[in-house]
């Protein structure tokens, strides 16, 4: 009897076992796939960059996926015409197609709501067909001359000048405009008319009234034609001669440059401004007198400062108006500016280093008070020696920046091999030499290796499982 339950259940067995198999090869399968494709995208992708490298872009058709770049970027050929306007056929009958169908989904009984609707779709087409024929006018250069086009609209010719024709329009419409506003200020005279004239103060009231609003009404006016006169004068080419306009101001005849009117009222205003503030100095004086001699001592001492800050960049301004900069050494607190910028002289560059040889000195002595403070009693030998190799690091870091720059500016710069840890420049950057592409090219046979090991181990793992 058991012999008997053992081979019927043997076929069972098997059968769960080729079950099993199946779904673990399609899983292999499936991730093979998956690994294939990761490495055909990595491929691809270097042969389009080494076919930039070798100079032979855009001619790399061999590469799988390339997409040749357009060989007339921003010009529209006859072919890419032709293929616009075939697409633009497709596109009408699809419209023409959506709108029988909206038209059939959407049947009015009425013949005033079709009509309405039919001259939408008309609007809609013509609107759609003047943009492209002012865009085809465009393209084959023909624009401006576009007036077969609906709905045309030529630019202005002159752009930024003003013609006779439309100086004499600009003044038609001043007339309307002044006519209007006229007829506007009489309506507003009925409006507010005023019916009591019995009384003399209403009467003088009145009479104010109308004057100060006559006034405003004038004034109004006057500014309105002094601008106005203004853009005229500019018009017609008499700018700055325009002393006829009111309320005119010439402009600066000589901008940016102080001729020695404007120095002489410059010094004059300055002196009215001197004592206006000593002025200013001596009310305050009398207002806080102060006991004490040393606040008072104190007080004028902040003023003299005050005086001499204050004609000290007067003192520069002048020097540089009048063409002695950067010889102002009469100015007080005047520091010259650097004779040589952008250049280490040999005076500056041992100066540099005298400075570094204080700040090494300084570094050491704090080295030294903080070993003092933190001496330990343990391990004493491990500790300093540790603290020892730090500063050394340290040390060795800063020399070896310095080392670099003063490699630079002596001009020796790449030749810095003497520069502890200095690594040369690329000799060719932007450019991968023959040396360049077979190390890129080890480089990636390296990595195909690793992950062909990779694919390898996680496939023995995988079949490791299913085998379970």
């Amino acid at each position: 009897m058991r012999s008997f339950l053992f081979f019927l259940a043997l076929p069972l067995a098997s059968a769960f076992l080729a079950i099993k198999d199946s779904s673990a090869e399609k899983s292999c399968v499936a991730e093979d796939s998956k690994m294939r494709s990761a490495f055909q995208n990595k491929l691809a992708g270097i042969c389009e960059d080494m076919c930039k490298e070798v100079g032979a872009y855009p001619q790399c058709a061999q590469c799988p996926g390339f997409v040749a770049p357009d060989s007339t970027p921003g010009v529209m050929t006859w072919d890419e015409l032709l293929e616009h306007m075939d697409n633009l056929v497709e596109w009408g009958q699809g419209e023409i197609k959506g709108w029988h169908s909206q038209a059939a989904k959407l049947i009015q009984t009425q013949t005033e709501s079709c009509v309405v609707s039919d001259l939408k779709h008309r609007l809609a087409v013509q609107n759609k067909m003047a943009g492209i024929c002012e865009d085809m006018c465009k393209e084959v250069g023909a624009y401006p001359q576009c007036a077969q086009c609906p709905g045309f609209v030529a630019p202005d010719s002159t752009p930024g000048v003003m013609t006779w024709d439309e100086l004499l329009e600009h003044m038609d419409n001043l007339v309307e405009w002044g006519q209007g506003e006229i007829k506007g200020w009489k309506g507003q005279a009925a409006k507010f008319l005023q019916t009591q004239h019995n009384s003399k103060v209403v009467a003088t009231t009145d009479e104010k009234s109308c004057v100060s609003a006559d006034s405003k009404a004038r004034v109004a006016f006057q500014n309105k034609l002094a601008g106005i006169c203004e853009d005229m004068c500019k018009e017609v080419g008499a700018y700055p001669q325009c002393a006829q306009c009111p309320g005119f101001v010439a402009p600066d005849s000589t901008p940016g440059v102080m001729t020695w009117d404007e120095l002489l009222e410059h010094m004059d205003n300055l002196v009215a401004w001197g004592q206006g503030e000593i002025k200013g100095w001596r009310s305050q004086a009398a207002k806080f007198l102060q006991t004490k001699e040393g606040s008072c001592m104190s007080n004028d001492l902040k003023h003299r400062a005050a005086v001499q800050n204050r004609m000290a960049g007067i003192c520069e301004d002048m020097c540089k108006e009048v063409g002695a900069y950067p010889q102002c050494a009469q100015c007080p607190g005047f520091v010259a500016p650097d004779s040589t910028p952008g250049v280490m002289t040999w005076d500056e560059l041992l100066e540099h280093m005298d400075n570094l040889v204080e700040w090494g000195q300084g570094e050491l002595k704090g080295w030294r008070s903080q070993a003092a403070k933190f001496i330990q009693t343990s391990n004493s030998n491990a500790a300093c020696s540790s603290e020892d190799l730090q500063h050394r690091v340290q040390l060795q870091n800063k020399l070896a920046g310095i080392c670099e720059d003063m490699c630079k500016e002596v001009g020796a710069y790449p030749q810095c091999a003497q520069c502890p840890g200095f690594v040369a420049p690329d000799s060719t950057p932007g450019v991968m030499t023959w040396s360049e592409l077979l190390e890129h090219m080890d480089n990636l046979v390296g990595w195909g290796q690793g992950m062909i090991k990779d694919w390898h181990s996680q496939a023995a793992k995988l079949l490791q499982i299913h085998a379970h």
